[in-house]
């Protein structure tokens, strides 16, 4: 800083020297200094102005210790949520007082506006009612058992279905084992909604439209014939699950103890016993020693239960894919049957 108020001196002193050296004290003009003159003069002024220091006076400087000390930041904590009670009295006093009751013009105004909102609920809630009913009744839900007979000439079984509601197909072979799935086809694909994991024996199939018929082709592993099933939608019974048995045996089928006879044509009668119906004409028996269904027609009992029978030797069987059996044996009044790896013996009375 000193430096440079030198030079600002320097300078000042430069631009007012032709006026010195151009007038005397008594206003008579002398002659001007040459040029080596005027350099010579420039040199002492810069030599004696850069060596000579300005002094700073004392009083210009502040007085930085009687300063006050900063403000002192405070750390406020975070204030808590309102309870219930507190943000309700909170509200209270927020509202503008009142200071006069209210009129009883603007009370049954009031009550009128309130009713008002009363009655548009019980419309809305009317008409969302209205909306969610059906036009027609309900669909009847089931679950059946069809026996597949891939011989030519055969007519294809139905599976109803019914818009919003899913079926599904579970495909077994003659003992009840799981038959997976190759691949499938469908011959309306925008009517019909199929889901399948692409390895396992079970189809999901929903109908899109509430009315509508096709049909669609499944092949399963290891069966060279492909199934053919008729699909119908707007019936008033839907079937929920629908346990296919194909004639012949699986890839994951299990052991079978020697002797086994399977139904290689479908047999109605076991398949009635295997969704609990009881065959025409029959009679029902008394099952005691376990939980089991028996009915005599003619000379045959079939049995109903999800233990494996191990005498009297039967004559056919079926199973559905949760593990419920349907045999048919000769007439006897005592069945013996493995529970848990145990021999039961079956008390079978009514006759």
């Amino acid at each position: 800083m000193i430096k440079i108020a030198s030079l600002f001196l320097i300078v000042m002193t430069t631009s007012l020297l032709p006026c010195t050296f151009a007038q005397t004290n008594n206003g008579a003009s002398s002659p001007q200094p040459s040029p080596d003159q005027f350099r010579q003069w420039l040199q002492n002024k810069g030599a004696q102005n850069t060596d000579v220091a300005t002094p700073v006076p004392v009083s210009s400087v502040p007085d930085l210790t009687n300063l006050p000390p900063p403000p002192r930041r405070l750390h406020r904590s975070p204030r808590r949520p309102l309870t219930f009670e507190q943000g309700q009295q909170a509200m209270l006093n927020s509202a503008p007082p009142t200071s006069q009751p209210p009129s009883p013009d603007s009370i049954a105004a009031f009550n009128a506006m309130l009713q008002q909102v009363v009655q548009l609920r019980q419309q809305i809630d009317v008409s969302q009612r209205a909306a969610a009913v059906p036009a027609n009744i309900p669909p009847k839900p089931v679950s059946t058992t069809l026996m597949i007979n891939l011989a030519p000439g055969t007519t294809p079984p139905a599976i109803r279905l019914a818009q919003g509601y899913v079926s599904s197909l579970v495909f077994v072979d003659s003992t009840g084992s799981p038959w997976p799935i190759a691949s499938f086809d469908i011959g309306n694909p925008k009517a019909v909604n199929m889901q399948w994991d692409g390895k396992s024996n079970i189809l999901l199939i929903q109908a899109v439209s509430p009315y509508s018929d096709g049909n669609m082709v499944v092949k399963l592993i290891g069966l060279p014939t492909p199934i053919t099933l008729e699909l119908v939608a707007g019936q008033r019974v839907v079937d929920y699950r629908v346990d296919i048995h194909v004639s012949g045996i699986g890839p994951n089928t299990k052991e079978l103890p020697i002797g086994t006879t399977l139904p290689n044509n479908p047999n109605e009668l076991l398949l009635g016993v295997l969704d609990g119906v009881a065959p025409a004409g029959s009679r029902p028996l008394t099952v005691r020693g376990a939980d089991a269904e028996a009915w005599l027609l003619g000379e045959k009992i079939y049995l109903r239960t999800r233990l494996t029978v191990l005498s009297p030797g039967w004559m056919s069987t079926m199973a559905s894919p949760d593990g419920m059996h349907a045999y048919e044996l000769p007439k006897t009044s005592s069945v013996l049957v493995s529970r848990y790896g145990e021999p039961v013996e079956l008390k079978l009375e009514g006759f």
